[in-house]
This record gives C-alpha cells, sequence and structure tokens, in this order.
C-alpha cells in the first residue's frame, strides 16, 4: 500500500510538472509554429507621447483601466521562473509588461487611431514580448533564446484566446495616439493645432482666419498629405509665370525664386497638398514642439525597419508644409535639397523624441533613453541635434550618449524605465521605471512568488533627468539623473501623465474608473512617499463623480499661457443612438448620435486640494443623412451592433480625435471633432458663455451620392446628466 501511495504521489508530480511546464509550451509552439523569426537584438517599439496643441500639457488615455499585463498571478506557473545570472527571477506579468502595455492600449484604441485590428494587436504583443525576452532573460544559458520565442508565444495565445471580448471595435474604440512607428497600419489621420503660419507675414489678408488652424494629416502607407481645415478660401501666392516673382507669404519660409512646381498655380490655403518625406520609412504622425520664442515645430522620427534604430529626424512648420515640400533628390540629408530639415541617424532607441534644449546654439534635439549602447544594459541618455548636417567623419551619423551610473539603473536595473508615456519639458525629461525583478533569497519565497506574483507591478521609481546644452558643437547633451522617486503604486493609475509644464512640478494625475463611475486621482512625486489622493470636480458648488463614461475618450489637460494662467480639463463622451429592441435597418438612410463636453478648470496656481470646478459644458446631436444603396461604402450607412468592425458616419465621430485651440473667431478655447467622413469640415464647437454652439450647423452636400450632417448643441450644466451614461432615443 505505501509503495502504491509512493508511486501515485510521484506519479501525480510527473503529471503536475507535465501540464505546467510542457503542454503549455507544446500547444503554444502548435498553435503559433510559424510566427516572425527575429534574429536582430532590438528592444520593441516602445508608446510614445504627442501633443495635439500649443496649450496641451497632456493626453491621458488608457479609459482609467490601467496598463498592464491583465492575467492572473498563477499565470507565472506556466513560464520559466528560474534565477539570471545576477541571481534575479523575472515574473511574466513584470517580465513582458512594456508589450502588455503597448496591447492595452491598441485594444483600445487601436481600431480607431491606426485603424488596427485584434490580430495586428496580438501579433504587436508576440513580437515585443520575444524582443524583450531576449534582454531580460531568466536562466544564464545562451539557449535561453529558444524559450524566450516559446514564452512569447504563450503569451499570445493566453490574450488571443482570453482576449477576444477585450478588443473594442468600432462602437468602443477612440483615439488615441500611442506609436511611434506604425508600420502594420494601412491609414490613419492625426490633426495638429498650431498657430496661422501667415498671419503674421500679411495680417490684412488673413484678418479674417483664427489665430490658430488645424492641420490635418493623412497617411495612407507613409504617403502623407495635410490640409488646413481652419483656414480661409485665400490663394497662398498669386499666379505668375515669373520665378522671380515671390510673394511674402514664400519669402518668410526661405523662397527666393520659385521652382517650377509653383509656377503657373494658384493654390488656395485651404487645399489639400502632398507632403514630400524621404521613402522607404514608417512615418508616423509629426510631434509638435512649441519652443520658448512661440515657435511650433513638426518633427518627424521616422525609423526605416524594425530591425535597427536608424531615424530619420524631419523638422518643418506649417508654412512650410502648405508650400511647397519637393525636394531636388531622394535623400534624408541636407543633400536632397528640399525645403525641410533632414537628418538620419541611429539614436539607439526606438522611439526618440524631440526637445527644447536652453542655451544650446541649435536648441531642438531628438533624445532618447536607452539601454542599448552598452553591453550590460546600463541605463543612457542618447541626443542629436535635429537639424545640424551629419560629418561623415567620426562617427557623426550617431547619437551620443551620456550612461548612468547607480545601482538603480545600471546592469539592466532601469529596463522598466521603456514602459510609460516619457515627460518632455525644456530642459528635461521624466520617465518612469516599474521594477521588472523579483530579489528572491529562499525556494520558499521564490514558489510564493511564481503562484501569487505582483499582478499589478506595484513598484517603481520616477526619474527625473535635467538636459543641458553640450559642452561642444558635437558633443551629447549634458544629462544629470537629477531625481530619483521610489513609489509603490499599482499599474492600474498608469498612465500617470502630468498636471503642468511647469519644470520640477511633479505632480501627476490619473484616471480611475471603477464600474460605474470614474475618479481623478493626482500622486505629488515630490513627496518622500508618494500616495494616491483624489481630486475633487464640482458644479454648481457641490462634489460630483462623473459616470464612467466620460473616460471612454481621453482626457485632455490643458494650461492657458494668460498672466494668470488656468488649469484645465477637458472630458468628452459620445454615443451613437440605437433603439436596443430594434434591429438596423440595412437600407436606413439616416443615423445619429449624441457627443457631449465637460470643461472644469481651476487657477494654475491653486493649492492641490483646490477643486475643479465645472466651467463650461455642451450637448450636441449630430445626425448623418445619406444617399441609400451604397452600403459598401463606410460613410453611406448605419452602424450595426453585431457587425462592429463595420465603420459608419457616427461610429467614426464617436471615437474621432478632439483638438482644443484657438481656430474659431471667438475668444477663448475651441474644442474640435475631425469627421473622417467629412475630411475637410470638422465639426467646431466655439466658446459661449458656460456652453458652446456649432460654428456651422450643416456640413457635406445634396449629391450625388448624398452625405449631409446636421448639429444642434446646448448647455450641459446639471450634476444629474454628467454622473450618469447618456439617456437617448434612436431617431
Amino acid at each position: 500500500m505505501f509503495r502504491k501511495v509512493i508511486g501515485g504521489s510521484i506519479a501525480a508530480i510527473v503529471a503536475i510538472f507535465f501540464l505546467f511546464n510542457y503542454l503549455p509550451s507544446f500547444v503554444a509552439d502548435s498553435l503559433y509554429k510559424n510566427v516572425d523569426d527575429i534574429t536582430d537584438g532590438e528592444m520593441p517599439a516602445t508608446v510614445t507621447s504627442f501633443e495635439s496643441g500649443p496649450d496641451v500639457v497632456s493626453t491621458i488615455g488608457g479609459s482609467g483601466e490601467g496598463l498592464n499585463c491583465s492575467l492572473p498571478a498563477l499565470t507565472n506557473i506556466f513560464f520559466d521562473g528560474s534565477r539570471d545570472s545576477r541571481g534575479k527571477r523575472h515574473l511574466v506579468l513584470q517580465r513582458f509588461r512594456q508589450a502588455c502595455v503597448f496591447h492595452d492600449l491598441c485594444y483600445r484604441h487601436g481600431l480607431a487611431t491606426y485603424g488596427y485590428n485584434q490580430n495586428d494587436c496580438d501579433r504587436i504583443l508576440q513580437n515585443a514580448a520575444f524582443r524583450l525576452c531576449v534582454y531580460i532573460r531568466n536562466g544564464s544559458g545562451t539557449g535561453s533564446a529558444t524559450r524566450c520565442q516559446t514564452d512569447s508565444k504563450m503569451v499570445l495565445a493566453g490574450v488571443s484566446m482570453g482576449g477576444y471580448n477585450a478588443f473594442r471595435g468600432w462602437d468602443r474604440s477612440t483615439y488615441f495616439e500611442f506609436e511611434s512607428d506604425p508600420f502594420r497600419s494601412v491609414g490613419y489621420q492625426a490633426s495638429r493645432v498650431v498657430d496661422h503660419p501667415f498671419k503674421t507675414v500679411d495680417p490684412v489678408k488673413y484678418r479674417n482666419d483664427p489665430d490658430q488652424v488645424i492641420l490635418s494629416f493623412e497617411n495612407v502607407r507613409s504617403d502623407i498629405a495635410v490640409t488646413c481645415m481652419t483656414c480661409g478660401q485665400q490663394p497662398v501666392f498669386e499666379y505668375t509665370q515669373d520665378p522671380n516673382d515671390v510673394d511674402a507669404e514664400l519669402r518668410s519660409v526661405g523662397v527666393t525664386k520659385l521652382p517650377e512646381a509653383l509656377l503657373k498655380r494658384e493654390p488656395i490655403l485651404s487645399e489639400t497638398v502632398p507632403i514630400w518625406l524621404p521613402p522607404r520609412r514608417h512615418h508616423a504622425a509629426p510631434h509638435l514642439l512649441v519652443d520658448a520664442a512661440g515657435k511650433d515645430h513638426l518633427i518627424w522620427m521616422s525609423r526605416n525597419n524594425p530591425q535597427d534604430t536608424m531615424s530619420c529626424i524631419v523638422r518643418s512648420d506649417a508654412a512650410r508644409l502648405l508650400t511647397n515640400t519637393l525636394p531636388r533628390r531622394d535623400l534624408c540629408s541636407v543633400d536632397s535639397g528640399s525645403s525641410l530639415t533632414m537628418v538620419e541617424v541611429d539614436m539607439f532607441a526606438t522611439s526618440p523624441l524631440p526637445m527644447e534644449i536652453p542655451g544650446a546654439a541649435d536648441p531642438i534635439y531628438a533624445t532618447a533613453i536607452s539601454p542599448q549602447k552598452t553591453v550590460d544594459n546600463d541605463l543612457s541618455f542618447c541626443s542629436r541635434s535635429a537639424s545640424r548636417p551629419v560629418d561623415q567623419a567620426g562617427g557623426d551619423d550617431q547619437s551620443k550618449c551620456i550612461n548612468f551610473t547607480g545601482d538603480d539603473v545600471s546592469k539592466g536595473a532601469a529596463l522598466g524605465a521603456f514602459q510609460d508615456f516619457p515627460v518632455i519639458r525644456p530642459g528635461q525629461q521624466i520617465v518612469f521605471a516599474r521594477d521588472v525583478d523579483q530579489r528572491t533569497d529562499s525556494a520558499l519565497t521564490a514558489l510564493w512568488q511564481r503562484a501569487f506574483g505582483n499582478t499589478f507591478s506595484p513598484g517603481g521609481a520616477l526619474l527625473v533627468i535635467d538636459v543641458a546644452a553640450p559642452a561642444t558643437p558635437k558633443g551629447p547633451a549634458l544629462a544629470k539623473l537629477k531625481k530619483i522617486v521610489r513609489f509603490n503604486i499599482d499599474d492600474r493609475f498608469d498612465p500617470m501623465m502630468p498636471l503642468t509644464r511647469k519644470v520640477d512640478d511633479l505632480r501627476f494625475l490619473s484616471l480611475e474608473a471603477s464600474k460605474e463611475t470614474v475618479r481623478l486621482r493626482q500622486i505629488d512625486f515630490a513627496e518622500d512617499n508618494p500616495a494616491i489622493g483624489t481630486i475633487r470636480l464640482t458644479i454648481g458648488g457641490g462634489d460630483v463623480e462623473l459616470d464612467r463614461s466620460w473616460v471612454a475618450r481621453p482626457m485632455m489637460v490643458l494650461e492657458t499661457r494668460e498672466a494668470q494662467a488656468k488649469t484645465r480639463l477637458v472630458f468628452s463622451r459620445g454615443e451613437i443612438a440605437i433603439d436596443p429592441d430594434k434591429p438596423v435597418r440595412p437600407d436606413a438612410t439616416t443615423e445619429a448620435l449624441t457627443l457631449q463636453t465637460l470643461v472644469f478648470e481651476r487657477d494654475a496656481a491653486a493649492p492641490s486640494d483646490a477643486p475643479f470646478v465645472k466651467s463650461a459644458g455642451a450637448t450636441c446631436r449630430i445626425t448623418y443623412e445619406f444617399a441609400p444603396h451604397h452600403t459598401d461604402w463606410p460613410c453611406y450607412r448605419p452602424f450595426d451592433p453585431d457587425r462592429s468592425m463595420r465603420a459608419s458616419p457616427a461610429a467614426r465621430m464617436q471615437a474621432s480625435q478632439m483638438l482644443v485651440g484657438h481656430f474659431s473667431k471667438s475668444a477663448g478655447h475651441a474644442i474640435a471633432f475631425p469627421d473622417a467622413c467629412l475630411k475637410s469640415e470638422p465639426i467646431i464647437l466655439a466658446p459661449q458663455g458656460d456652453t458652446f454652439v456649432p460654428v456651422s450647423d450643416t456640413a457635406g452636400w445634396a449629391g450625388p451620392p448624398k452625405l449631409r450632417r446636421t448639429i444642434t448643441c446646448g448647455p450641459l450644466d446639471a450634476a444629474s446628466v454628467v454622473t450618469r451614461p447618456i439617456v437617448q432615443k434612436a431617431p
């Protein structure tokens, strides 16, 4: 009997060992036998930050649901948990967290922003997980790269089989930019608010145009065109056959003699024009950088391919983009003869960002946080002038890096820094480094961590990096790790984004969605022990908790540039008018949605515990009318919830980008929503007292085929309305 018990126990142990260690990997390898065989050693592309307007401090996406691997703690059991050469274990929920952050954002915003489907998001996850595993390995053998591939397939299998309900179709996906290298995207649009390109050149000619304009960039397989959606019907320059007849607008962008492409033309400022960017690259949307003098810079950081970190840095402004960008040669360099500034360098990072370095001779730099420049994966700060031509001698086609020292950031300790949105300020960068390893001193602790690891990755550090002008013309920017703030905050509160653009102010905001409501959280990383606090929102003198539908679309944080600056929080939400008790008629020729906006504000100098007070709000009913029998076109059919991957006019508007700026004739910030079906006619809501009114009630055309949009708006001022879901009936 004793022998039978022992034999049965051994058999059970063997069975459990097989179940946990071989069966999952066997299934994953069988399901995904032919995934990409990655042989390079590059890190995966990280999420990045884009500002859409000069007054924008931050945009908080993610729908208030946190950013993590969304897997149960027991998942760790199925993955390799052995120690690495430094005695550390990397549990799967932390080891692959960077890939999971991208995947979460892709599921929530990928369709509306880049046209990604669920398969696109899952394959990006698998590739990113493999690239991470090469850097963050368990075990010390060189053969562990094979195990990395298997582990990445297991992560892919887990999300593919368990996450199908999490992917958001056109009924729930919303616009939020996070992708630095959208090579899987067939096409997408992105808009930026900039100062009027020529109003200061000729104030009389452009007196009827707003002070700021909306530029819409349409990217179709990296062929890019731009439209000034709020410019007037003014010609940029008059028709001429004389190449020496150069008007004031062209002289302002450095044109002294008209090229042949500009002769015998009279282009209108609001028409769509192509942008010539160097081909054979994956162009994301441009970054918007406003320098200390108030000048807008539009900067592309375009990768050649995922296998290396060569980047083409293209710098321009609205005036150049709307006139002529045709070069003489097909190059990413000064030799191209383009009106745009172009530099091609190796940035040693997948998602470089532009920043202004005060005191530098040429203050606009491309910068990156990188572990790739050293063998031991030390944390480095790499930088390169965004406009200085490359000198072929002496490695000038590579960014120059400064390695940080200290146990917190050396020898791979800060690999977690590549998991959150970087914060860029003049002369300063801030990144978050969530811990990716577990140090174990006993077998019992190791077993406990394998079974009940940190589901929400609470440990981490905030890194404050001060950046000064280089000591020599071609030297690296002088970067110093000014401050490391350790914290213990669940990643259910990610992303944490800045409240202000002021340097050294370490107050950050987060959105936390519960089942029914959303709370606005604040974390002050200037404190010795940063903790989650709640920010009050008030309407009519009383506190309110917003319905969670207000965070399905990203919230925007603004800081006005007045003498007495204001901090503004801009929320929006939308819902298509569908009667759940009635099927959608395929021959329907109308559909509608409700779109609401809500603005809270307080003085920028107010104490942290001061409430944000509701200052404006509007509720708008938007109706689309379209011709029948054209349902193959996304803009000529109603939305069907049973086919959520098929777009419609109302679905695209519900998911649209939100813009804030001075692009209406009214004083104060207006709000705009680009329309994917009426690309040159965005919805613009001008401020009027404590509400907003549409600049135009109608848009579109009578046909053929007919496509028409009407909008009516009213005040949104009742707390009882904003604390519950949108209530409406189908048209």
